[in-house]
């Protein structure tokens, strides 16, 4: 194997292991908010939705979570650079990746609903 590639490897594994906690937290958000007895936001989804969201997801997931980790890992860097004084900018970086929908619906799929950027 490459030098390169074992690199990627590891970056992967790191950006695994930083994140797993969040992907734990954005499925229990999620159930939680299923077992709610709500009603869906609309209930005139096809299964072709449903399949394209679960597809998407497929992609979507991880790459939030990789999203989320390295801007973690930048906010940390910023803070450690700037002796604290960057705190804004370093919560701003990790606002930016680590919030709003980290599940497509089938109704973000059908376009009934926009997905969530809860960056402000």
């Amino acid at each position: 194997m490459r030098v390169a590639t074992k690199w990627v490897c590891g970056l992967l594994i790191a950006v695994t292991a930083l994140t797993g906690p969040l992907m734990s937290r954005a499925a229990m958000v999620q159930a939680a908010e299923l077992s709610s007895g709500a009603a869906p936001v609309d209930a005139d989804v096809s299964d072709g939705d449903r399949v394209g969201a679960a597809f998407l997801n497929v992609a979507y997931v991880p790459g939030k979570a990789i999203v989320c980790g390295l801007g973690t890992v930048a906010s940390a860097v910023v803070m450690v650079i700037t002796l604290g004084s960057g705190y804004r900018a370093a919560v701003a970086t990790f606002k930016e990746g680590c919030t709003g929908d980290w599940i497509l619906t089938p109704e973000h799929v059908a376009g009934q609903v926009p997905p969530k950027d809860d960056v402000e």
